[in-house]
């Protein structure tokens, strides 16, 4: 006897805020060079993290432009820095997104690469993303000339978070939770990037974490029989392991493939005996004395559970009644469905 395994789903999706801060220090005021930045949002988008799938690595962008006011081209070297958050509360690595008292952790990313997004003399995040150019002169009498760039933030969760509850999770990091520092120069280029303090780009980061279960079966295996009335009962059992996410209530019902609601298969004959339609009746049960059948009427016969984050172990008592085993030697096999209703 083999398991095939199906799960009824359903989402919930609550919209959730978090959000972080960050300050960095102010330099002396340069009048020539001037330089802005938006940030896009960083959407997780709905996520489950039991059902076995990889969270998305979403990705957000900045778009910068820095002008010249003055007569001379210059070299400009940028810092955009990214700090903690409103949620943060000084967690950078990993960053953190609340959803009321719950937190998802999660990272921020230059690009495709592995280096954390954070902020010039930061100890924990150290880097932040950096871009070096050159600002053409004013032209045109008061027309200032301009230089103008993007760049990618991937976002990515931390491996490991099954036991978070579902909820919507937000961080927002506000103005003073990032800044653009910058140098300058007409003759050269700089070598670091903090002598001005010029903007901002605030931006959220969000994600719904859903209701979800991955359930897996292993086969309850009777053996071998001797097939001949009056043959004593045969008891097996096998296991179940349900993973829902914190606190999902859920419910695991089992249909025979002859779709009995109580938990009362059949297995038919699959050695190739030529001309062998004899059956082998079985009965399946949630508790070791086999006295409460388990079937699939939801509320009545189903066996019921909250999830915790981590797998769950259910344990199937199954029986070959001995008084109705009369058949021809062959092997038998039947496939239960099970199904995890949450």
């Amino acid at each position: 006897m083999s398991f095939s395994l199906s799960r009824t789903l359903r989402a919930l999706r609550l919209p959730l805020f978090c959000a972080l801060l960050w300050w960095v220090g102010v330099g002396s005021a340069q009048a020539a060079i001037t330089c802005t930045a938006q940030m896009s949002a960083l959407n997780f988008g709905t996520v489950e993290l039991v059902d076995g799938s990889t969270p998305p690595s979403p990705t957000a962008t900045l778009d910068y432009t820095c002008t010249n006011n003055g007569t001379s081209a210059e070299t400009v070297r940028v810092c955009f820095n990214i700090g903690d958050g409103d949620e943060g509360l000084t967690n950078f690595n990993p960053r953190v997104m609340k959803s009321g008292t719950n937190s998802l952790k999660f990272q921020l990313y230059q690009g495709t690469s592995n280096v954390i997004w954070g902020s010039s003399g930061n100890g924990v995040v150290p880097n932040p993303f950096i871009a070096t150019f050159s600002v053409p002169r004013r032209t045109s009498g008061t027309v200032p000339g301009s230089f103008s760039g993007s760049t990618t933030m991937r976002g990515d969760l931390l491996a490991g978070q099954g036991t978070v509850p579902p909820g919507a999770y937000q961080d927002n990091f506000g103005s003073v939770h990032t800044s653009i520092t910058f140098s300058s120069s007409t003759t050269g280029t700089p070598t670091a990037c903090n002598g001005t303090a010029a903007d901002n780009f605030p931006f959220l980061v969000k994600a719904t974490v859903s209701k979800s279960c991955l359930v897996t079966a292993d086969p309850l295996n009777f053996g071998t029989i001797d097939g001949l009335p009056g043959m004593a009962d045969r008891d097996r059992f096998s296991t179940i392991n349900v993973t829902c996410t914190t606190p999902t209530s859920y419910t695991v019902a089992l249909t025979p493939s002859n779709n009995s609601t109580t938990g009362a298969g059949s297995m038919t004959p699959t050695g190739g005996v030529s001309g062998n339609t004899d059956s082998v009746p079985y009965r399946l049960y949630s508790n070791a004395g086999r006295s409460v059948s388990w079937g699939s009427v939801i509320g009545t016969n189903t066996v019921a559970g909250t999830g915790t984050g981590a797998a769950q172990t259910l344990t199937v008592y199954g029986r070959v009644l001995g008084s109705s085993v009369n058949v021809r030697p062959d092997s038998y096999l039947d496939t239960v469905t099970v199904t995890v209703t949450y």
